[in-house]
């Protein structure tokens, strides 16, 4: 019998299995090389292959501030990473749920006990909440070791995926010329690294770039999809068989939980502190599934945005906004940004406003000729107008509408 038609016969007794060896010379070198990989097979980590795939009925449970509440019948939690340690996590498994953990990584928070790690180079304008300032996500250098010890600090306490906030500061008033394309190459670059540890992780809102985000992350967690009529931007997701979970603060339940359920959304509505006091889900079964509620409590105020298209004449335009009743005034800035497929063309216009409580005010913005040297040629554009204000207590506010561009 020659070498090329050899067969070996193998296996226990009673059971015989023939394996073929087309030339022994092949397989002289080969077998190395097949001894080789299979020990990396083995000794590698399973992390290096696998991390938990969210289902796309997903129901959840968000809680960022207060002892947590662990009893809600919800299939995964989202939690505050630094705030919480093992002992809860491992609390959350016992009881059968997954663990999510909420990172930021597009602001800097003083408080956290990382904060001192962060070169002043990198803080830019407050984001509009207290102790918060957005960063420059471009200094990728000085951004990934810090946020890689916190991915770290997830995956050390157990934690089976990453919730990573503001990513989106290339929509907002930064402080940094940061374009959209910067944007997805830290959104990215955040998704790689989480995966590489062996964790989910899920996109947070930033629905303009859901598109091209969607194949690098397992889900998205977005805010106001109904109030601000972005809902269907994530289509990608739900088509990829990938969780849409959505966060209301300012509707009651019957007013976007049809919607979120026919879309296959989870949707539910919460509070802006979300420290457990409200909690509405949409999805059948869940306590307060299909209830009437009025507005939440702890929801505080916003400025309203009149919603219809904007009209361009010499380079400007004008949004219309209310300071509620209530408010001695509202002072803040309004941005227009340039939605989907156009969002290339980043912030359009950004103006300051100060109006009194009970008012409404027409504020006139000056438009970018940089941005629309890019839309020549467009009599119209998705845009998305976003206010962030404070009153006279200092309390802060951001709101945002969908509306049209007519540019000619």
């Amino acid at each position: 019998m020659s070498p090329i038609d050899e067969w070996r016969t193998t296996g226990s007794v009673g059971t015989v299995r023939k394996v073929r060896f087309r030339n022994r010379a092949v397989h002289t070198a080969v077998a190395p090389i097949l001894i080789a990989t299979a020990i990396l097979l083995l000794t590698a980590p399973p992390s290096a292959f696998a991390w938990w795939k969210p289902p796309q009925q997903l129901s959840w449970y968000w809680q960022l501030s207060g002892t947590v509440n662990n009893s809600q019948p919800a299939a995964a939690y989202d939690i505050d990473g630094f705030d919480n340690d093992r002992p809860e996590v491992s609390t959350l498994h016992a009881a059968g749920k997954r663990v999510i953990c909420y990172i930021d990584v597009g602001t800097w928070e003083n408080w956290r006990p990382d904060a001192s790690k962060f070169p002043s180079s990198v803080l830019g304008n407050n984001n509009g909440w207290p102790g918060e300032r957005w960063l420059d996500i471009r200094q990728l250098s000085v951004l990934e070791p810090i946020m890689t010890t916190r991915f770290q600090m997830c995956k050390q306490k157990g934690f089976d995926a990453v919730e990573p906030d503001n990513i989106d500061g290339w929509e907002n008033s930064t402080g940094f010329p940061i374009s959209a394309q910067d944007q997805l190459t830290y959104d990215e670059w955040v998704a790689q690294e989480v995966h590489s540890l062996g964790l989910a992780v899920l996109q947070k809102n930033d629905p303009e770039q859901a598109t091209e985000l969607q194949s690098h992350f397992d889900g998205v967690l977005d805010e106001q999809c109904n109030e601000y009529s972005e809902c269907s931007s994530f289509k990608p997701y739900l088509s990829a068989g990938k969780p849409v979970l959505n966060a209301e603060y300012n509707l009651s339940t019957s007013q976007f939980c049809a919607a979120d359920n026919r879309a296959g959304i989870m949707g539910a509505l919460y509070n802006l502190n979300l420290d457990g006091t409200v909690y509405q889900p949409c999805w059948s079964g869940s306590p307060g599934f299909g209830a009437p509620a009025g507005r939440p409590r702890g929801v505080g105020w916003s400025v309203q945005i009149a919603a219809r298209p904007l009209g361009v004449a010499h380079g400007t335009t004008t949004v219309r906004l209310t300071c509620p009743r209530g408010q001695s005034y509202c002072d803040g800035t309004v941005e227009i940004v340039a939605s989907a497929p156009y969002q290339r063309a980043g912030v359009l216009g950004r103006q300051h406003f100060h109006i009194s409580g009970n008012r409404s005010a027409a504020v006139k913005l000056v438009l970018s000729s940089a941005a629309l040297a890019k839309l020549r040629g467009r009599s119209s554009i998705p845009v998305s107008v976003r206010v962030a204000a404070r009153n006279r207590a200092g309390k802060h506010s951001n709101s945002r509408r969908a509306t049209t561009l007519r540019i000619r």
